[in-house]
């Protein structure tokens, strides 16, 4: 089932596909359920990519969160051994291996869960990037700044500020840049997110350039294939910038993450993680 918003649709998918394939199953997608009580207008983004999927037809969707139906099935497949189950929920407190070692011997089964973790994925990553990556753009602007990031010591910021909590701090992106200049030398940064003017007044970039992209957020696809297309990272504590940095590799590529993102996000192994403290 997939449900929230483009990263967590993201990571969904790159957990099912890499058990479908480790299963040899054919995967399935119920791109429905999931928005049924969604409360804030998200919608399901993942036709935007090349993904290997067939939309799940309706006898095979979960159905509503909350109705009696979805309910059951979860209540049910709580009290079966693994062998038998044909739901599995996702549980924040168990390690991976509660997907990466679950079999069963059901013709179909339903996963349920966020999976923020690479683990989940990470022997199928080449499959993963190449279904993720969004197509390039168009000729015209955009195309031509795609390139230009690709090509040059670019870092992107990404900044989650509104309506969003726990918010991160400004010592947690102060420190980050600092480290970038240490680390890389000459670079820009690449601002990206819903409150640019946070960023304008409260980091301080020790005179290095800086591109501002802000928006309100309303094209966030353009905003995520351009961040995935820099060189370097500095995270938010968000899938989505999560997923702008994991997705195209290059063999000198940096990524600073926070050490505590106040979610179960799991850092990718190879990226740096910054001490950071959280607003509420």
């Amino acid at each position: 089932m997939i449900k929230g918003g483009l990263g967590n649709q993201l990571f969904a998918y790159a957990a099912a596909r890499a058990y479908a394939i480790r299963t040899g199953r054919d995967l399935w997608i119920d791109e429905v359920s999931g928005y049924t009580r969604d409360g804030y207008g998200r919608s399901y983004r993942l036709d935007r990519f090349p993904v290997a999927g067939t939309p799940a037809a309706p006898r095979w969707r979960l159905g509503d969160p909350k109705g009696i139906r979805h309910k059951g099935i979860r209540t049910l497949n709580k009290l079966l051994p693994n062998p038998l189950k044909s739901y599995l929920a996702e549980e924040a407190d168990q390690t991976e291996t509660q997907l990466t070692g679950f079999i069963s011997t059901r013709q179909v089964v339903r996963l349920n869960g966020y999976w923020q973790s690479e683990k989940y994925f990470f022997e199928r990553s080449s499959t993963i990037r190449k279904e993720l990556t969004p197509p390039p753009f168009a000729d015209g602007p955009d195309a031509d700044l795609e390139a230009e990031l690709e090509s040059t010591p670019s870092v992107f910021i990404h900044i989650r500020r509104d309506r969003y909590s726990p918010r991160l701090g400004s010592g947690y992106y102060e420190s980050s840049i600092g480290s970038a200049l240490s680390m890389l030398g000459g670079c820009r940064f690449h601002v990206f997110g819903d409150d640019p003017e946070w960023a304008r007044r409260y980091l301080d970039f020790q005179g290095a350039p800086v591109t501002y992209h802000g928006n309100d957020g309303s094209d966030e696809m353009r905003d995520f294939k351009l961040m995935a297309a820099c060189r370097h990272a500095i995270v938010a504590n968000s899938s989505f910038s999560w997923w702008a940095a994991w997705l195209r590799r290059h063999a000198d590529k940096r990524v600073w993450t926070p050490n505590d993102p106040g979610w179960p996000l799991k850092p990718a192994s190879e990226w740096t993680k910054v001490p950071n403290r959280l607003e509420h």
